[in-house]
């Protein structure tokens, strides 16, 4: 048995495994943070209509979960490209067209990522749906039912009411950042285009 082989053979000192273990957890929480930190300051940003409902969460406090109008169901005459000839789990990417006012809508969704938005334009990426192969004879009917990770946003406890409150008036609107990778994050909830809520980068 060679020297190198013997070494790796032998168990790993503890207290350098626990070592090892931390730093990886370390790093890997850090670049989270610093993944989301980079989308709400460099993100680019549109302004989704929001349809949030008001569930209380014990351990955490208030939380509204929102649906957005133009997102969360978007028409499946929208899709182009080749639908998957078995059933999988994927992701789903919408093209947004962005106004002055930085309101979106969807103009197209498909499998790929769009190699050229254009001018004007945003991709976003949704979290893995499951596509059904059975699905590709009606993909032109009905809407998509699709989830970014914005479809919660905690409030402290007893505010989220007033949230409830503006969207049953349609009065309540967030804004959203996107990563070139197309990932979302909440920057803003805004009731009558005035920011109640503003998330800070760390």
């Amino acid at each position: 048995m060679t020297g190198s082989a013997s070494i790796l053979r032998k168990p790993l000192n503890p207290v350098i495994a626990g070592i090892l273990c931390a730093v990886f957890m370390i790093g890997s929480l850090a670049m989270m943070i610093q993944s989301r930190a980079s989308t709400l300051r460099n993100g680019a940003e549109i302004i989704l209509k929001t349809e949030p409902i008001d569930p209380r969460d014990l351990m955490r406090g208030d939380y509204v979960r929102l649906q957005y109008d133009e997102i969360s169901r978007p028409d499946r005459a929208l899709f182009s490209g080749e639908w998957p000839q078995q059933d999988r789990y994927a992701p789903m990417w919408l093209t947004l067209s962005v106004g002055e006012d930085r309101a979106a809508t969807v103009t197209a969704i498909s499998l790929e990522k769009p190699l050229d938005a254009g001018e004007g334009t945003v991709l976003l990426k949704s979290e893995p749906v499951m596509l059904s192969a059975d699905a590709g004879d009606q993909i032109s009917q009905g809407q998509f039912a699709l989830k970014f990770g914005i479809e919660r946003y905690y409030v402290p406890e007893g505010e989220g009411l007033e949230i409830e409150s503006a969207r049953n008036a349609g009065r309540t609107t967030a804004a959203i950042r996107v990563s070139k990778a197309g990932a979302a994050q909440i920057a803003r909830l805004m009731i009558d285009g005035e920011t109640l809520y503003q998330e800070p980068l760390y």
